[in-house]
């Protein structure tokens, strides 16, 4: 995913960031050993278009990424799913961390084969029947399309972050990260049809760093 982002990131049009937190001009500390007070960091994303609506395009998402190099953090110990019921993938659209666990039961009368060719994340589960669950770990970022070999119609998104700090926008353009160990990261976005925003921010133990973010215009 990094060189396709970088691709992306070159060709970005200007985009307007506003961070209101204190200390973002200090220089980078290390992340905070473990055990220490963790933080937070909030805000809006809101489209620098007339007459655009965030809501009409589709999910966005807001994670935190390392400044340099990768961070290393354990995935969450949590297994979301994506069923296959009534020839659809329900959610159609789901958001976890790299190395993430995601069960993908079938919960249908007929059969399903689930696969994907995005790069790093290719998979093939096999045709099972209804009552059965594969269980996949994606360990690369980015956005993995999945489909259904038989069912032409049956397609959903899962939108790996390099990390477990993340946040899915809301219609009105919210967001809120909690639990972030204390350090200096990179906050980005994504959504299929806008541009990537992204700019360093400090997260400070026990307090809340509010960003506000502001992405476009579009080419």
């Amino acid at each position: 995913m990094g060189n396709a982002w970088s691709r992306s990131t070159a060709l970005l049009v200007p985009v307007a960031l506003v961070a209101c937190a204190a200390g973002l001009g200090r220089a980078a500390p290390a992340l905070a050993e473990p055990g220490a007070s963790p933080g937070r960091v909030r805000g809006t994303v809101t489209l620098g278009v007339a007459d655009a609506r965030l809501a009409a395009l589709g999910p966005v998402v807001v994670f935190l990424d390392a400044t340099t190099g990768a961070l290393d953090f354990p995935p969450p110990e949590k297994v979301p799913r994506i069923s296959q019921r009534n020839a659809q993938f329900s959610p159609s659209f789901l958001v976890v961390a790299r190395g993430q666990r995601v069960e993908m039961p079938n919960d249908d009368t007929i059969f399903h084969n689930v696969f994907s060719y995005s790069k790093q994340n290719e998979l093939d589960l096999g045709l099972y029947p209804q009552g059965e669950s594969r269980t996949i770990t994606l360990r690369h970022p980015g956005a993995v399309r999945i489909y259904c070999s038989i069912h032409e119609s049956m397609n959903a998104v899962i939108f790996v972050a390099p990390s477990p700090y993340h946040a899915q926008v809301s219609a009105a353009g919210a967001f809120d990260i909690r639990d972030v160990p204390a350090g200096t990261y990179r906050l980005r976005t994504w959504n299929e049809k806008l541009p990537e925003a992204a700019r360093e921010v400090e997260i400070i133990g026990g307090r809340t760093t509010s960003v506000d973010i502001v992405i476009g215009p579009r080419i």
